[in-house]
This record gives C-alpha cells, structure tokens and sequence, in this order.
C-alpha cells in the first residue's frame, strides 16, 4: 500500500507540476499525515523538494509549494523513426540534457551497432550526468513488439526480424529499467498526457509521412491489443488495382497516404502533362497549396482514403479526439479541407471540427512519449531506492 501512495503522489507531482501536502491530500483521499511522512521520505532521497510557500489571501500558517526534484535522477529516451534515430537524456521534469541526432540504420546487425553509439554519443554530452544517476531507458520503435521479451517481432519499416532490442540497450547499462513501446503507441500517449490531446480519456492518433501508423489511448492508457499489433494501419488494403506496398499487397492505405509514394504519382502526372516535376514531396505539397489544379485529382483522392480511414476509426472506438502528425499539418488547404469531409460525414451523432488535433510534439512525439511512460514507471515506489 506504501508502494501505491507513493506512486499515486509522484505521478501527480509530475503531472501537475506544483502541488502542496494538502492538495496531496484532498486528491489522493489519504490522511493528511500519511502525506506528510511519505513527502519526508521522498525529500530525503532528493526526489522532492520544497519550493517556497504558496501565496494565499489568508493571514494562518502559509502552505509550503513541493515539485519533483528536476536533478533527482535522469531517463533516456531513444526513438526510431522513419528516418532518424534520436537518443535523448532528460531530467525527472522531462527537460531535455542532451540529445543525439542520426540518420537511422537498417536491420538486425546495423541498428544495434548504431544503438552502442548514439549512447556513448549521448552520455559524453551529457557531461554532468553519470550513469549510475539514469533510473530508466525509455524505448519507442515501429512495428510489432513484444513488450514483455522486448523484442521487436518484425518492423518491414526497419527491416528487423526477431530483434531484441532490450538486450542490445542493456548490454549499455545492464541494471537499468527498460520500456519498448510501439512508436505511434508511445507518441499518442505524450499527446495524452501533456500535448493536444491531454485532459482526454480517449484518442486516436494517426502519424502519416514515409510511413503510416496508429496509436491508441482508451481510459487513459494505450491500447496495444493482442502482441502489440493494434494501430497497424499502414497495410490495410483500399484499392485492388493500386501500387504494390512494401509488403506485397496492392493498394494498402500506405501506397495512397504517405509522401514517397504521394510524390511518386505527382512526378509521373507533372510528365505525362507536360509540367514542371515536383523535385521533392516539399514542392509537391507547396504548389498544391498554391493551387496548381493538376495536382487536385491526386490529392482529392488522398483526402477521400483519408476521411474514410478516419471515419472508420472514429465509427469503431468514438473517441473524444483525432490527433494528426505529419504531412498534413503542413498543409492548410488540405487540414481544412479533411476537418469539413468530417464534419459532413454521416456519422450516427454529430462530428465537429474541434475534434481534429494537429499533434503538439511533431517528430518528436514518440521521444518524449517513450521517456513519459518510462519517467511513470520510475515513479512507482519500488523504483525510488
């Protein structure tokens, strides 16, 4: 029971910021003596500190304000993207210390070696922060993991089969708690936790660029589903007669949504016409916006896959929010012109704009998603020795 009440305040601490015994207390529903001698044993293992009374209006006794001590202890966070691999140290207010920054590395035997260095590469800049201080390694990646071995299953995105990647990160620092997360998975809860989507007990989160994911958060935690599988969009087949996917099918969501294969049908269109090819996705986007009306048909198609995958999304699970990262958001002709698709769509109960997030953290999303779940984890009692 002490284990939970501890957890239950250092959580709150690092979800509200600031907070005095009382709130504690008022909150939590315990004693306002068990409070108190949970916050003493926490100040004294330098994971809480006190910052100054509280103003009031009243003449009494003022209300001393506690946070978390930012210096208490250290997490890293490493993400996998699509196409960079960012390794970062924070401190216990996920602020960041240092951040490491590559072009990420494919299959088995590359990843791991490029793992090793963005570590070192990390904790050298991190000069003041040994590692003994690091209480947590925060982990998101694409594709299918098994959160339990830490092993991801396979990744068609990073070209990883049966890849353990807990093991890889302990060799680094062996007696370090470590959480995997699915990257979107890890990304929808940062934006749950403290970014558009915070405050709201259910979400889905669509990121769409070079690839296309989907995390999920229902009453406030992610929805991984059976072996990590939940949220894998990408390869949802929409049209029989499409381009052939990376994984084999034709016509997956992914050949339709994502910029490669976007900018792809852009340049075969601009030379068939006789235009000026697009050079990059960039230019493609920038002169839709411009209103180039050769570009409409393409991205008219892509509006119509994409108000129908999220409809079906919110159809199936009705959640309070959307929240989008990536290409779209760049992009206010065609933001506007899928939150008004939605608006219309026939929905059994009325759909508003409002609804419609553009995601806080951007690419960094799973970053700080991965290094919240693992600051969390920390957070619980049986971690703070």
């Amino acid at each position: 029971m002490k284990e939970i009440n501890t957890a239950m305040i250092m959580n709150l601490l690092h979800r509200e910021g600031r907070m005095t015994r009382a709130e504690l207390a008022k909150i939590t529903k315990l004693s306002a003596t068990t409070v108190s001698a949970l916050i003493e044993e926490l100040i004294g293992k330098n994971f809480v500190e006190e910052i100054g009374e509280k103003p009031s209006a009243g003449a009494g006794r003022k209300a001393i304000t506690l946070q978390i001590n930012k210096d208490g202890g250290y997490v890293i966070g490493i993400s996998f993207g699509n196409r960079y691999l960012i390794c970062a140290v924070l401190n216990l207010h996920g602020q960041l210390i240092s951040e490491y920054k590559t072009k990420i590395a494919f299959g088995n035997d590359s990843l791991a070696e490029q793992i090793h260095s963005a570590l070192r590469e990390c904790m050298d800049q991190a000069e003041s922060v040994r590692s003994e201080r690091i209480k947590g390694i925060g982990i998101s990646t694409p594709g299918i993991i098994d959160e339990q071995e830490g092993t991801v299953l396979f990744s068609s995105l990073l070209r990883l089969t049966n890849f353990n990647l807990r093991r890889q990160v302990a060799a680094f620092f062996p007696d370090v708690p470590i959480k995997i997360v699915n990257d979107s998975n890890a990304a929808a809860f940062a934006e749950h936790y403290s970014g558009a989507g915070k405050d709201k007990s259910s979400l889905v989160y669509f990121t769409i660029n070079e690839g296309i994911g989907a995390g999920i958060i229902l009453n406030g935690q992610i929805h991984s589903g059976y072996r990590g599988s939940a949220g894998e969009i990408g390869h949802i087949p929409v049209d029989s007669q499409g381009e052939i996917c990376s994984c084999g099918q034709r016509g997956c969501v992914e050949t339709v949504l994502t910029s490669p294969f976007i900018l792809k049908r852009c340049q075969d269109a601009a030379g068939e016409l006789g235009v000026g090819v697009p050079a990059d996705f960039e230019e493609a986007l920038a002169r839709y916006d411009d209103g180039e009306a050769w570009l409409e048909p393409i991205f008219d198609r892509i509006l119509d896959v994409s108000r129908l995958m999220i409809a079906s999304a919110v159809n199936f699970m009705s959640p309070e929010a959307v929240i989008i990262e990536g290409w779209m958001n760049r992009s206010a002709k065609f933001s506007d012109k899928l939150s008004d698709a939605l608006e219309k769509f026939p929905f059994p109960f009325p759909f508003t704009r409002d609804r419609v997030l553009q995601a806080s953290f951007g690419d960094k999303g799973a970053l700080y998603g991965s290094a919240t779940i693992m600051l969390q984890k920390i957070f619980s009692a049986s971690v703070l020795d």
